[in-house]
């Protein structure tokens, strides 16, 4: 997958839910026979190892007429998801996710202890391959580990600690997340503190020498010489471009901690350079999509 990252891990989620609705149904290969009733069973999803058993439950509506209707339940330890689905006589499923909610724990091995997920999202499933768009809504994500999720070899971050929340919108092509877009920041009213690793131009790069003399405390900031104490931490990401273009944009408000660097910092950055090579990293390296075993 070759999308932009930081925020886009979240549409794995989506796809789980959906994935299930896929192979409980794949077997309703045209022409659909006349079913109604109820069919239940268990499912481990395979996108994601250690994720958790999830049962579902599949109640069949309307034999008798052209498009038939279902019901798909789907749970776990902290999940839940249903769906309303449309099955023609071709066998197309358009399905609708009216309700979706997980807690980030159970997955990504154990990569996160807090933080959960509500999903939405429509679309069609046809020849085991699902199209449409799910929107996830996350919240209470503890800023130090989703920064460590995203430089697993810590390469820029020493410490953090915040709370995140914020939503990020798939659209799904072919069975794959083909784009996304991530509106990520802390929670209002309260603060961030990130500690960087010694990473010379890793802010100053985006500011121009002119200015950069009056901000001395963002040069001790990314040497790691001091935190950086942020009241808006903002990142939205537009991978194929916003109308300028851009395909990140990061908004920073705050301050080196130490009290000898007493400029305020605010920052609103075009994402390019090493951040944007830290947030392709993750994507790419933390994600790959696997077949059921």
């Amino acid at each position: 997958m070759s999308a932009t990252r930081a925020g886009g891990w979240f549409w794995v989620l989506g796809l789980v839910l959906l994935g299930t609705g896929g192979a409980v149904l794949s077997a309703a290969t045209p022409p659909l026979p006349p079913l109604s009733g109820e069919l239940s069973g268990d499912f481990t999803p395979v996108v994601l190892t250690g994720a958790p058993k999830l049962h579902w439950t599949l109640t069949l509506r309307n034999p008798s007429a052209a498009v038939h209707t279902a019901h798909l339940s789907v749970k776990g330890a902290d999940v839940e998801g249903e769906f309303e689905l449309e099955i023609d006589p071709a066998g197309e499923i358009r399905w609708r996710l009216v309700k979706g909610r997980t807690a980030l724990k159970p997955w990504f091995e154990g990569a996160f202890s807090v933080g959960t997920a509500t999903v939405m999202g429509q679309g069609k499933w046809r020849d085991g391959k699902v199209e449409g768009t799910v929107t996830l809504a996350v919240s209470e994500l503890d800023l130090g580990e989703v920064l460590r999720f995203a430089d697993a070899e810590q390469k820029y971050v020493r410490m953090a600690e915040g709370r995140i929340e914020g939503q990020v919108v798939v659209q799904l092509r072919e069975g794959t997340a083909e784009q996304f877009e991530a509106t990520l920041g802390l929670v209002p009213g309260t603060i961030g503190l990130i500690a960087f690793r010694p990473s010379p131009g890793l802010l100053t790069s985006y500011v121009p020498e002119a200015v950069r003399k009056h901000y001395p405390g963002l040069e001790a900031i990314e040497l790691g010489k001091t935190p950086l104490e942020a009241k808006v931490l903002h990142l939205t990401t537009h991978p194929a471009g916003d109308k300028q273009g851009r395909s990140a944009r990061v908004r920073v408000e705050g301050r080196p901690r130490d009290p000898q660097f007493i400029a305020p910092l605010e920052l609103d950055v075009n994402v390019t350079g090493p951040v944007e090579s830290l947030l392709r990293k993750a994507m790419d390296s933390r994600f790959r999509m696997s077949g059921p075993k």
